[in-house]
Order: structure tokens, then sequence, then C-alpha cells
């Protein structure tokens, strides 16, 4: 049995997702599959840069533009003084204990310095990477010299990827990865999880936060809730606890909170709209699911982002607000426009099989 080592990283929840997607298609077509984080597993001051990632995304995401410059031009993914002999021999250490047939990165800064051993040590092991950014800009990171082969969930990926210098043979699209549990839901998964949270009339609006609840979302709580003050809203936190705290001591009746949800699919696909900051993943698992999103640009909109954002305008999968005031507008158009862009869906994003879009980023003849 061939193995897959999938690269993750902790610091965006979108790229772990994609990583749990391919891992299991990958299972269901006879690979062994597993997920690694080389960043968070290797030095002190690799940590130290990840943590400081997701503060900044938590607490001030508004400087996300100036992280994305300043990564960009300083690019330490690709610098000699960075290669060290430390990091070679940890790389080593690595590849020895998990012994990959394959290895598919799913991050930007996860693309060049294993990716380098293996070239420079002749070691045989093919390097893929899945861009999960389906719009640019792109983060500089995604393209390496090193990569063999690239995987793209859009057109606007592929352009802007050769655009960068990667040559239009090495790369290949393919829909995008989402977790085989998001799927559209019955009409009785709808009505059970309104008898748990014991909501009935009215439509149901769910503000998701993501794993770490950061951005504006009390203000984005309170502009739903003003705009349409007779709806469900189930407000998903993350880990930022003290914002749920503050959401919960206003006890609006149809209002819920949630912290990390390990069965977020089943509030996604029972939403009439996903209001959410633009990921690509958050985004893709509320199409999956058939439910329109609302993408927030609120405050600020990250570079890596924006692609995305002004998608749900021109393919018409959904609303992009960049003001609190264009939020409440859309909130205001109530279900029955919401619901319009239900049938856009397809056009751009439809689910395949299990199995059926990894069998074309692995190759088959290579399999045991």
């Amino acid at each position: 049995m061939s193995k897959l080592l999938i690269l993750s990283s902790d610091t965006g929840e979108g790229h772990n997702s994609v990583a749990a997607a391919i891992e299991n298609a990958a299972r269901s077509v006879g690979f062994e599959a597993r997920i690694r984080k080389p960043l968070e597993e290797s030095t002190r001051l690799n940590r130290t840069f990840a943590n400081f990632y997701n503060v900044l995304l938590t607490r001030r995401p508004q400087w996300m533009s100036w992280y994305f410059s300043l990564i960009g031009r300083i690019r330490p993914n690709e610098r000699d003084f960075c290669y060290t002999r430390g990091v070679r021999d940890f790389i080593g250490r690595f590849l020895q204990s998990e012994d990959p047939d394959f290895i598919l990165s799913v991050h930007p800064m996860l693309n060049h310095f294993m990716q380098r051993f293996i070239k420079e040590e002749g070691l045989q092991i093919p390097c893929f990477t899945f861009v999960t950014d389906p719009f640019p800009p792109f983060w500089r990171g995604w393209s390496s010299p090193y990569i063999d082969q690239y995987f793209v969930p859009t057109d606007e990926a592929l352009q802007a990827l050769t655009a960068t210098g990667v040559p239009a043979w090495k790369i290949e699209r393919v829909p995008m990865p989402v977790r085989p549990k998001f799927l559209p839901a019955t009409i009785s998964e709808i009505e059970d999880l309104r008898d748990a949270l014991k909501l009935r009339e009215g439509s149901l609006i769910l503000v998701n936060g993501g794993a770490r609840g950061g951005g504006p979302i009390l203000r984005i709580y309170k502009s739903v809730r003003r705009a349409a003050p007779d709806a469900n809203v189930l407000v998903v936190c993350g880990r930022n606890s003290r914002l749920r705290w503050r959401i919960e001591r206003m006890q609006h009746a149809k209002t819920r909170t949630f912290g990390f949800l390990e069965d977020i699919h089943r509030y996604v696909a029972a939403a009439d709209l996903v209001v959410t900051k633009p990921g690509a993943l958050s985004s893709y698992e509320a199409l999956a699911c058939g439910v329109p999103v609302l993408l927030t640009g609120l405050r600020c909109l990250m570079p890596q982002e924006s692609g995305l954002f002004d998608a749900a305008h021109h393919y018409d999968f959904g609303f992009g607000a960049r003001t609190f005031g264009e939020l409440e507008s859309v909130i205001r158009k109530g279900p029955a426009e919401w619901s319009r862009k239900r049938d856009s869906i397809p056009q751009f994003f439809t689910p395949r099989a299990v199995g059926d879009w990894i069998e074309r980023i692995l190759p088959v003849n290579v399999r045991a």
C-alpha cells in the first residue's frame, strides 16, 4: 500500500480541513495517508512564528495585509540562511520516520525546504502541492522550483500560478476537496437540529467565527440581530471564550452560541445563510451543503481572500459586504432572496464522489 504524507499547519484552519478531506479520500481508494505539521513540530522559533500569525489573525486581522506584504518580501521559506544544518537534520529525521511514497503540501510555507532536501539528497519521492487559495492574489510561497506537480481548484488559480513562472504542464485543475460530511441537509435533519436547540419559527442564520473567533464577530452579530430581529442566529465563537460570554450575556431568546464544533457540518447544512469571512474552506463547505454565503470584508480583507470575496458576486453563489451597512442590507433581503443563490452554487462548485479527484492527484499506476 502506497503512503501519502500530507503536510499542513495550524496557521489557518482551512489548510487542516483540506488535509482532512484529502486524507479521507486517499484512504477510501486504498492509500495509507497521514497528516503531519512540520512547522509546529520543528523548532521553537517556527512555533513562535506560527503562534504570532494566529494571534494576529484573531486580534488584529486588519494588519494581515501588512503581514502578507512583509512575508512576500522577506520570503523566509526560500532563504539559504534559514536552511540550516539543524533544519536539514530535522527534515532527514522527519522523512525517515514517515518513509512516504508521495508528499502533498496544502500550505504555502511548506513547499520549499523539505522538497529541496528531497531533491538534493536524490530521494525518489514525488512532491505535490494543492493550492488551497482558489483565487489570486496568492501567497508567494505557493510557487516553488522543487514541486513536481500542482493542483488548483479554479481556472483563475491556474492562470495566476503560471504567471509566477510555473509551467502550465505542471498544473492540473481538480475540485476543491471538502470533508465528506458537508452535504445538503434533509428536512428531518434540519428539524432535528432545531428541536435540539429549541428553535422553531424563523429563518436560521449561522455566523461562523472560525476556529479562533477572530475579527469583529460581536459587531457582526449585533448587525445581524438588528437587521433580522425575528431570525434564529447561531454564532460559532471557536476558541474565543470571551466572545461567547459577551454574546450569551445579552440573553437573546433566538440566539445560540458555540465554541469549537467538531460537527459544524450539521449547523452549516441547516442554515438558510452562512455569514463568514472569505476563507476558502469555510466558504466551500457551506457551498457543499448547498447554502449561500455572505462573505464579510469588514475592517480589512486579507489579500488571499479578496479574490473569493469578488467571486461570490461574479459567480452569484453568495453576497459580499465591505461595510456593516451592506451586511445589514443583505440580511434584510430575507430567506427568499438568499435562496435564489442556491441555483448558482452547482455551476461554481459541485462536490464529486469521494476518491474521484484523488485518483487524478496521485498516479494510479504507482499504487500498490
